[in-house]
């Protein structure tokens, strides 16, 4: 019975039970067994094969996601350029506030603008804007001279007088700040710094400026100049018949009242010496610029540069690369 009992497979716990469930021997396998523990018994049952040795994954792509947020390529070389673009324009507004602050001291009753000839202006060209700045006190002299004298012609009821004083009154208010800022301030720009393009602003606005002097002197009527009448002077019946050619006449506001064919006198004598004055002065600018060796080009070069560092000019840049970008995607 011994021997039975040591021959019973079912007492022998070493030996398989061929009741057990699969589940239960791989929970408690034999002990036998136990040098086999690195290999993966589940490759004895059902089939199971095992998974092959797991390896971490290769990082996924820019246009694939992670960290670049699914982004393409073009995409990202668009917002790199845009960083830079924003990078610069922080250098520009560092540099812009780096400058020395001046205080405006112009006009002394209430400053608006930093003007000293004898600081800003380099000495070879000080003698220059000297001049065309009392030129252009001259010319704001002859805007007040010249609408007292459209307004004493309203007053004596002449020939129309009434169009002639709105316009010469406008002239004044506008004239005054325009010709400030588009033909002086240009050549104190120009002189100050050698900027070819400021003194071509200059050129353009101050010969426009000559041309409304021009046509003030003549004295057309309801133009804005109350002055000399050639039609008096070269046939003085056409003062007793009304027959203008189309002028205010100096002589004829003499003959209807003294005090206003005075103010017309001085306006014709000033207007006439701001065309003459002017032509000297666009000789002297045109002498210094000649002297300072600035050119056409120079003045092209300035104007892109000036566009490109404006904020409309960024604007427009980004804009294009955007486009640019977004078309290429597209393709």
């Amino acid at each position: 019975m011994a021997h039975l009992a040591m021959n019973n497979p079912f007492l022998d716990d070493e030996k398989d039970n061929p009741f057990e469930s699969s589940a239960e021997r791989l929970s408690h396998p034999p002990a036998q067994q136990s040098q086999w523990s690195n290999v993966d018994t589940r490759s004895s049952y059902s089939g199971y094969t095992p998974d092959p040795p797991r390896h971490a994954p290769p990082p996924a792509p820019a246009s694939m996601g992670g960290s670049s947020g699914g982004k393409t390529a073009k995409e990202l070389e668009l917002e790199r350029r845009e960083a830079e673009l924003r990078a610069r324009e922080a250098k520009l507004v560092e540099r812009e506030n780096a400058v020395e602050f001046q205080k405006p001291n112009w006009p002394r009753f209430r400053p608006m603008v930093y003007h000293d000839i004898d600081k800003d202006i380099p000495e070879s060209g000080r003698w220059l804007v000297k001049r065309v700045y009392v030129a252009w006190w001259i010319a704001i002299v002859t805007y007040v001279m010249n609408c007292a004298a459209a307004f004493s012609c309203l007053v004596t009821k002449a020939e129309s007088a009434g169009g002639t004083f709105g316009v010469a009154l406008i002239v004044l208010v506008i004239g005054t700040p325009v010709s400030f800022v588009f033909w002086y301030r240009p050549l104190y720009t120009g002189v100050k710094f050698d900027r070819s393009i400021s003194f071509f602003f200059f050129f353009f606005n101050y010969a426009a400026h000559l041309a409304v002097m021009a046509l003030f002197a003549i004295g057309v009527p309801g133009w804005g100049g109350a002055n000399l009448n050639p039609g008096f002077v070269l046939n003085p019946t056409n003062l007793l018949h009304h027959q203008n050619s189309g002028v205010i006449i100096t002589i004829s506001q003499l003959g209807n009242n003294v005090v206003s064919g005075i103010f017309c006198a001085i306006a014709s004598a000033l207007l006439i010496f701001q065309c003459v004055n002017g032509l000297w002065q666009i000789k002297n600018v045109t002498a210094y610029y000649r002297s300072k060796g600035l050119s056409v080009d120079q003045a092209r070069n300035e104007a892109a540069a000036g566009i490109a560092q404006s904020r409309v000019g960024r604007d427009i840049a980004t804009h294009a690369v955007k486009s640019q970008f977004t078309g290429a995607g597209r393709v």
